[in-house]
């Protein structure tokens, strides 16, 4: 990083720039003011413009704010160094006017550097409502001084140890800087009075420098001492406690991963700024002597490091032995689950479709399924709501609160399917469980580490990155580590429910099945549904990693290719497909449906199909949506010809909510006329969340989580709710609150 170079006192410097020179160090200053107004601007971007996104990032407790608040202060103090040694060496770096008259921090740029800051501890104390009482607030507020005192000893030492091993100039330490206390003045007198290298030594280092060129050198050495300016070695320190801190922060995390810790995500967002402020603001300080843009070796960089392959993004696939094959047929039929009464005959089976939308849909999820499980009266263990559930089709969000839910499915010797003793408020936490702190720590840390030094990642740690720390945080959290072959175990006998999490193949677009059934492998060929035991023969992949490719939110997760390589020819389980589908990248199912209708209608259609005529179970087919349907879209506007630009962006966008919607809602309509005219009974609930404001990133704030619970209770549990009752009435058709209730016999699709 640049030096703080003192201007030279024998040449006359300008108080005041001209306009020109000004606008030339707007240019030189591009670094720092970009990254000054991306800390000034997130808090007020992510609170009020992009609130459900971002808006919980300032979601922190007390230890959060600590990290937060030393973050930021140090990022500002960077941004405060960098931009002194710009102004300072502007005249002999670029051949600029002088841009600051004397190497002194003044008061005022220590209170614009705090300035800076501000939002950043506001949003932090007061946002998401975490200050309702004066107490909260004057405990966070407090935690907050906490931190910048620390921040200030940090600043102090650094300070210290610069002045200590910098060249003396006219200008004594204690006058160059604004120290409150004279304990202080003191420590920087003495730093400034002591010799720690002899006449010999600074000479040997200034000969050498010499031979320096000095399109090279200006600007970082004094061109009349050939030693290193002041603010050079400032700058170093400064960069130094930099990534002391990004190490140790980073190592808190890494310790304790996938476990709610002190640094939160909003802190190493900031840490990203801090690595971004650094590496930049270097490589500009040296290129624009040469008026060389930053784009060209960013560009070339690019370019190389994208030669190596190992800095893709992977998911981890093990071999198995062929897994057993469970048709739709099997798991519609399987008796322990139909249950044939003198209300259903052939028995009745309940399919769930769950959309997608990140946290608020994992957490949604888990509340109607636990929800439905608890309040529907059952005759018996075995005849309980959750044992009548042939198959769940989910997306995304919605996956992850079905793999928690379904993961408590287990057989013993005393009971199979959902047990009685299943915790449902355990299940809801474990579903709305923030992850957000894990995936922010591997996009600064693993996969900046990918993006830098690509040529290091090897087969060892190529899986590490923030979809595999999204991955730990629920395998920790739900004790996860089945695969999906072990739970095909159940499916088949009817005490597991069968599960599809849908995702999307990028290159192709089509729908990747990653389920714990089959569909008819004839729709398999070609250009269309693929599964795991097509798409990758031999393997398989764990239940959290099949979540996570299902739940790729958009940059959230990366876009990821299975983990095989030729290395691994000759090895149980090679087929030539490997080579070819193990580099066909994989992310979310809502590129395609959203709402996980379509790969339900194909699995009933096929099982449906294979059952004689008059035979068919009475079937449930509930839908999960975590948002709000609009009654009516947006509101038209008149565009100028700018809008062209975005359009089909935007277009896209509401296809893949509005559109879908409107398609699988079509697709239902058609295949309830369909099967019922086949004599087949088929009843519909929708349970969509009706309340607002509901977040889309991988962190809850506590009205939201309080959201799920309460407009369960009130607006959804119970008999005046009329999905609930043809979820109560499917089961228990004979109480009196279902008896001559034509609009549950009617009720279609929405």
């Amino acid at each position: 990083m640049a030096a703080q170079a003192p201007p030279n006192p024998q040449q006359p410097v300008r108080r005041r720039l001209p306009w020109r020179s000004r606008i030339q160090y707007l240019y030189l200053l591009r670094v720092p003011i970009l990254i000054g107004a991306a800390v000034v601007s997130l808090p007020i971007v992510s609170l009020f413009k992009f609130r459900q996104l971002l808006g919980n990032l300032f979601v922190v407790n007390l230890w959060n704010i600590f990290w937060s608040v030393l973050a930021t202060q140090m990022l500002t103090t960077s941004i405060l160094v960098v931009t002194r040694v710009v102004l300072l060496n502007g005249k002999e770096r670029f051949g600029v006017r002088q841009g600051l008259r004397q190497d002194i921090i003044s008061r005022a740029a220590l209170l614009f550097a705090g300035f800076l800051g501000l939002p950043m501890f506001l949003g932090i104390v007061f946002s998401n409502n975490q200050a309702a009482s004066g107490y909260d607030a004057l405990q966070r507020l407090g935690v907050v001084v906490g931190g910048l005192i620390v921040a200030g000893i940090l600043g102090f030492a650094v300070l210290l140890a610069s002045v200590y091993v910098s060249p003396r100039y006219h200008v004594p330490a204690q006058d160059r800087f604004p120290l409150p206390f004279a304990f202080m003045r003191k420590w920087i007198s003495a730093a400034y009075n002591a010799t720690l290298f002899s006449d010999q030594s600074k000479q040997r280092f200034a000969d050498w420098i010499k031979k320096g060129k000095p399109c090279v050198t200006a600007g970082y050495f004094d061109r009349r001492t050939h030693l290193p300016y002041p603010g050079q070695i400032l700058s170093f320190s400064m960069l130094f406690l930099s990534y002391g801190l990004y190490k140790f922060i980073g190592y808190l995390k890494h310790a304790h991963l996938g476990e709610p810790y002190g640094v939160p995500a909003i802190a190493y967002v900031i840490v990203l700024l801090i690595v971004w402020n650094w590496i930049f603001s270097i490589a500009a300080f040296f290129l624009d002597r040469f008026r060389m843009p930053l784009l060209v070796p960013c560009l070339l960089f690019v370019i190389i490091t994208n030669l190596n392959t190992n800095s893709d993004h992977f998911y981890e696939i093990r071999q198995c032995h062929k897994p057993s094959v469970i048709s739709p047929y099997q798991v519609v039929t399987a008796p322990f689950r139909l249950n044939p009464d003198q209300n259903h005959p052939h028995g009745r089976i309940t399919v769930i479709a769950t959309a997608g939308g990140g946290i608020q849909a994992a957490a949604w999820t888990a509340e109607v399924l636990t929800g439905l499980q608890t309040e529907v009266r059952a005759d018996s263990v075995d005849k309980s709501f959750a044992n009548s559930i042939a198959a769940i089709s989910s997306v995304s969000g919605g996956a992850v609160g079905t793999m928690f839910f379904v993961n408590q499915y287990q057989a013993s010797a005393a009971d199979h399917g959902f047990p009685p003793t299943a915790n449902p408020a355990k299940i809801v936490n474990d579903a709305e469980g923030g992850a957000l702190g894990d995936i922010a720590w591997a996009m600064v840390y693993p996969d900046l580490t990918r993006v830098v030094f690509p040529f290091f990642k090897g087969s060892t740690d190529r899986l590490i990155d923030r979809g595999w720390a999204l991955e730990q945080t629920w395998r920790t959290r739900g004790h996860l580590d089945a695969m999906l072959d072990d739970w095909r175990s159940g499916v088949n006998e009817g005490w597991r429910p069968a599960v599809f999490f849908n995702s999307t193949i990028v290159e192709s677009g089509e729908p990747l099945l990653l389920a714990t059934t089959d569909l008819n492998q004839k729709t398999l060929s070609g250009v269309g549904r693929k599964s795991v035991a097509t798409f990758l023969p031999g393997y398989d992949v764990p239940v959290v990693t099949a979540v996570r490719l299902a739940a790729s939110f958009p940059y959230v997760s990366p876009a990821s290719r299975a983990a095989w390589d030729e290395s691994q020819q000759g090895s149980a389980g090679n087929d030539p497909k490997l080579e070819t589908n193990s580099k066909y990248h994989v992310v979310d199912g809502g590129y395609y449906d959203n709402y996980g209708v379509n790969s339900l209608l194909a699995f009933l259609d096929e099982a449906l199909s294979s059952i004689p005529k008059g035979e068919a179970p009475d079937i449930l087919f509930i839908q999960i949506r975590s948002f709000p349907s609009e009654a009516t879209g947006p509101e038209g506007k008149r565009r100028g010809w700018f809008y062209q630009t975005w359009a089909p962006i935007d277009a896209l966008m509401e296809v893949r909510t509005t559109g879908q919607l409107v398609r699988d809602r079509e697709a239902i309509d058609n295949f309830v006329a369909l099967w019922s005219a086949r004599g087949v009974k088929i009843r519909l609930a929708t349970f969509e969340f009706p309340g607002n404001n509901a977040p889309l990133s991988w962190q809850m704030n506590e009205a939201q989580t309080e959201a799920i619970k309460s407009q369960w209770t009130t607006k959804i549990k119970g008999p005046n709710n009329e999905d609930w009752q043809q979820v109560n009435c499917f089961f228990h058709p004979s109480e009196p609150e279902c008896v001559d209730k034509p609009l549950l016999k009617t009720k279609g699709a929405w």
